[in-house]
């Protein structure tokens, strides 16, 4: 390859540079040198200097041609559009980008007025600026729009600079830049902008570690906290404790599958209000799929909330009453039944049918009529515990679900109650007295029924059933209930009475040590001698008393009278003897039995160590530290303790150590079969065992047979009482029986 010559050098170095290459070629004729030869070797370098040049000049152009062929590239290809413009405005040159923009062709531009592709709107922004650049010779920046060959404008920012023609004279060199997609762009951020500020939802953008970024005005409004107040800190400011962490696990394993999470959450404005929101959480990512930003957009729904609650409730309740209405009444009998079924509980429906509400109607409108009906919705509700159910079902109908009974008989006390209320004069508003009645069907649960339709056909059919029989009672589906439960209503109203005329009685059954068969004492027995009656035994009166509340009066009678008792046999020589009284649950939980005991024995003077008070284990174990109080200062007085019917109830060794007991009575069911049944003399044995090795004497109750008697004296007991030596008899009949047996 020949070496590329500088056509920059000067010629002396050009020279040399010729002789140089002609002293490396070969002489044709080796001779002396003369002046003819001089010439032509002159020629030759001059020859070879001219090569040289032509060479090098032939390089030079195809440099300069790649150098302008690149220089087109990159103007044509520009991705931004160059024009050159004359003073007149005509366009001289343009480039592709320029005419791609325009819709047009490269020579449908050239010769052509700029101002033809300028929007009519704009043309006085581009003469404005062109006029400033003829005048400060300044470079001009501005934005207007321009318009393609078919009618559509876009935004264009001009750059405009002046530039000297070869002519002399001056042109405009423009570069033409399209922003239409900036201008959206722009548009979009704005209008979302706008919309952010403008949202009454609640926003908030966080980073990935959930770093509060930036917050909307409704955000404000909404939490009670401004901007400055929770940007850097994270969302939960605003948590309230409502939800517990695993809400939050699982609300954020659904945004990490899904980036998305959608739901109901409770939080908590600044000054410490809770509310609920309907939240959503959206995950924002990059181009790699990491998560960059979380927004969250949330609304206050208390006012929806509420309106939903209102619509449930007009849903489920009476508008006249404000009581259930049919369908909750079948919603809390369903779940009534269900809880029953696995509790093994009762629970009864009442269906009440006003009377002679229709004549109130009548007589004074249905306005009346209808302020009747809120005073019966009421007093029904007055009545009853806040665990039953007071419903209108319609019209003069409603019904009553009375759940947790522990009597079937339970069901017609509260029925009879509400027959004796709504019997009772009522008083309108417009001074009008009015009298109606009511009658009531019940059914029970499980005895009439297994599901809710048959629960409601049969307390229906009971009510019919006490409307055809003189309106103004009640009937159980069940006659022979419906008997019984009248029975017990009668049986109430003869106890009170039988208080108030001393048709009470104590009765004494002895106590006797199992070793020397002497009498050491007595247990109080109460008997109720009604004159018409007969002998009313305790099973049937003493649940009635308990029930109704009478048992607390009649106890505190019976301790009053055995002591009353008690002294006077003391006073009268008898020797002392423990007397045993049986505590009610009643009695022992409600009132002060400690005081009433205390000014019972101050006011009769009998000896608190001749006093036993018997008490059942489930009158213990309702509230066991208090029990433990009340029966230390019981012991303070100095009465004797003894836990009554041993082995029915809890039978705990836990609590035969921890209370302060003197005495333990096995219960009767244990003695009936010994010695015939192993099963009950290991347990008597046991029972005996225990007590003794927990320093308690123990006493048998209900030994009968010469058999029973042996079985325990053979395994220590220490005293026992039964039919074996004496029923319990009258006071007379006891003493009698003690001069007997001394």
């Amino acid at each position: 390859m020949k070496k590329q010559l500088d056509l920059t050098q000067d010629p002396v170095q050009l020279r040399r540079n010729a002789e140089q290459q002609l002293a490396v070629k070969p002489e044709p004729v080796v001779a002396t040198l003369s002046d003819e030869k001089k010439l032509v070797h002159e020629l030759q370098v001059h020859q070879i200097e001219l090569e040289m040049l032509y060479e090098n000049l032939r390089h030079a152009q195809d440099e300069l041609e790649k150098s302008w062929a690149c220089y087109f590239d990159l103007y044509d290809l520009a991705p931004i559009g160059y024009l050159t413009v004359s003073d007149a405005d005509v366009i001289l040159n343009v480039n592709l980008t320029a005419t791609a923009l325009l819709g047009v062709t490269r020579k449908a531009l050239i010769k052509k007025p700029l101002t033809g592709f300028i929007l009519a709107a704009d043309q006085d922004v581009y003469y404005l600026h062109r006029k400033q650049l003829m005048e400060t010779g300044k470079k001009q920046v501005f934005e207007l729009h321009f318009v393609k060959q078919n009618g559509i404008a876009f935004w264009v920012r001009l750059e405009m600079n002046l530039t000297t023609a070869t002519d002399g004279g001056q042109m405009f060199r423009v570069v033409m830049i399209d922003i239409s997609l900036q201008k959206a762009n722009d548009d979009y951020l704005r209008q979302a902008a706008a919309m952010f500020e403008s949202a009454r939802e609640g926003v908030m953008v966080t980073d990935a570690d959930a770093k509060i970024l930036v917050v909307n005005r409704a955000f404000t409004e909404l939490t009670g906290y401004s901007t400055a107040e929770v940007l850097g800190q994270t969302p939960q400011i605003l948590k309230s404790g409502r939800q517990d962490e695993a809400f939050y696990q699982a609300m954020w394993v659904e945004i990490n599958n899904t980036g998305y999470w959608q739901g109901e959450i409770w939080n908590r404005r600044k000054n410490g209000e809770i509310y609920p929101q309907m939240l959503s959480i959206s995950a924002v990512r990059n181009e790699y799929q990491q998560v960059t930003h979380y927004v969250g957009v949330f609304s206050d729904i208390t006012q929806l909330k509420d309106a939903v609650d209102r619509l449930d409730y007009l849903a489920h309740h009476d508008p006249l009453t404000d009581l259930p209405n049919r369908l909750l009444l079948f919603a809390r009998l369903e779940h009534c039944i269900e809880l029953s079924s696995r509790e093994r509980k009762l629970a009864a429906l009442l269906m009440l049918d006003l009377d002679r509400f229709k004549d109130v109607n009548d007589s004074f409108g249905h306005l009346a009529g209808d302020e009747l009906l809120q005073q019966v919705a009421r007093r029904l509700t007055n009545r009853l515990r806040g665990v039953d159910t007071v419903t209108r079902l319609g019209g003069d109908e409603f019904a009553l679900l009375l759940e947790d009974l522990s009597h079937p008989q339970d069901a017609a006390l509260v029925a009879a109650e509400i027959v004796k209320a709504l019997s009772e004069p009522w008083r309108l508003s417009n001074g009008a007295e009015v009298r109606i009645g009511v009658s009531i069907g019940i059914s029970l649960f499980p005895d009439h029924g297994k599901n809710s339709e048959e629960l409601l056909q049969h307390a229906d059919a009971a009510l019919y059933r006490a409307k055809d029989e003189g309106r103004g009672n009640f009937k159980y589906f069940s006659e022979d209930l419906t008997e019984a439960a009248i029975r017990r209503i009668n049986l109430e109203s003869l106890l009170r009475r039988a208080i108030v005329k001393e048709e009470l009685r104590i009765y004494y059954q002895p106590q006797i040590d199992i070793n020397s068969g002497a009498i050491i004492g007595a247990e109080a027995l109460l008997r109720w001698h009604h004159p018409e009656e007969g002998v009313i035994p305790p099973s049937q009166f003493i649940p009635v008393a308990e029930e109704t509340g009478l048992i607390g009066e009649i106890g505190e009678w019976v301790l009053l009278e055995v002591c009353r008792q008690g002294q006077c046999w003391l006073e009268a020589g008898i020797p002392p003897l423990t007397l045993a009284v049986n505590l009610s649950p009643h009695q022992f939980r409600h009132g002060d039995i400690v005081a009433s005991l205390a000014a019972i024995l101050n006011e009769t003077g009998f000896p608190a160590e001749y006093l036993e008070l018997e008490l059942t284990e489930s009158a213990l174990m309702t509230r066991e530290s208090e029990a433990v109080q009340i029966l230390e200062q019981l012991r303070t007085l100095g009465v004797r303790l003894a836990i009554d019917d041993f082995g029915t109830g809890y039978s705990s060794l836990a609590y035969l150590k921890r209370f302060p007991l003197d005495r333990l009575k096995i219960d009767k069911s244990f003695i009936d079969d010994i010695p015939q049944l192993e099963d009950d003399n290991e347990i008597a044995a046991a029972i005996i065992g225990i007590a003794h090795t927990l320093r308690l004497q123990v006493l048998a109750e209900g030994v009968e047979t010469e058999d029973q008697l042996n079985f325990l004296k053979k395994h220590g007991c220490d005293f026992y009482q039964g039919f074996y030596k004496s029923p319990a008899v009258s006071a007379e009949t006891f003493i009698a029986l003690l001069k007997q047996c001394t």
